[in-house]
């Protein structure tokens, strides 16, 4: 498929973008993974279900870090694995946030990312925060949209690509908008538990039921609460884009803390 060159704007990647669209054009399978929040043994325990080929492709819609028990586990595997690719969360925003604040080591500790960790070395975490800073807040492909969150109900904006990420990171708008906010792509979010939604099953998703005219849902939810308690099935679920195959993995209980040195 030829597709037309434009300008990106900054909170995306265009390099991301082109090799996702290889991928899909080529037969192989990209996976989209909701809200992980350092549950690192479920992330690995799902991911050896997805049987990931060499040229698959896995997508984190944010929110690595906090709440579990190891988030530096979690972020060092993005970091590690060639086909694996995160966006950027509202926690991990926070976690910027409270860097640029503090210069450093402030008290994140609140939201839950040190709290496992301890000691993590500057230089350890500089690396991590340079990782977090590249990351685009959303993808744009010819038939889906891939953002954390969503996009606002602003209906005098002329596009989407507008809004910023506040609206990318925070907006659970696509959940009660009356129409779809992308009439070509079906946007796929995480962030908001679809729990709340009576989506409980697993190997489920919450669908919109305001269709493209394509049939297709206008947005898919997938954040299937991790860090909930055991009643409420906690697990992370994963999404392929081109067959709609759901994966969830039920959280193993414990998740040990992973003790570190550096």
């Amino acid at each position: 498929m030829i597709r037309m060159e434009k300008e990106y704007p900054e909170h995306r990647d265009k390099e991301l973008e082109d090799r996702i669209h290889e991928t899909i054009d080529s037969g192989n399978k990209v996976w989209v993974v909701g809200d992980i929040h350092g549950y690192r043994r479920t992330l690995e325990e799902l991911v050896s279900r997805l049987d990931l080929q060499e040229n698959d492709i896995l997508i984190c819609l944010g929110d690595m870090v906090d709440r579990g028990p190891d988030s530096v586990g979690v972020v060092e595997l993005f970091m590690n694995q060639g086909n694996w690719y995160p966006l950027l969360g509202n926690h991990e925003e926070m976690m910027m946030i409270d860097w640029s604040k503090t210069n450093g080591f402030g008290n994140y500790s609140s939201n839950g990312f040190w709290s496992s960790e301890k000691p993590l070395s500057r230089g350890k975490m500089l690396e991590i925060m340079g990782f977090i800073r590249s990351l685009p807040s959303e993808i744009v492909l010819d038939r889906f949209r891939l953002v954390h969150a969503g996009y606002a109900d602003m209906p005098y904006s002329t596009s989407l690509d507008e809004q910023t990420d506040e609206q990318r990171l925070w907006s659970r708008d696509v959940f009660t908008v009356a129409y779809p906010l992308d009439p070509d792509r079906t946007i796929i979010v995480g962030h908001t538990i679809i729990q709340n939604y009576g989506v409980v099953d697993d190997d489920t998703v919450w669908s919109s039921s305001r269709l493209l005219l394509d049939g297709r849902p206008s947005a898919i939810g997938i954040d299937t609460g991790i860090f909930l308690k055991k009643n409420d099935n906690p697990r992370i679920t994963a999404i392929e884009l081109e067959s709609g195959a759901v994966v969830s993995q039920k959280r193993l209980n414990p998740e040990k803390d992973f003790k570190r040195k550096n």
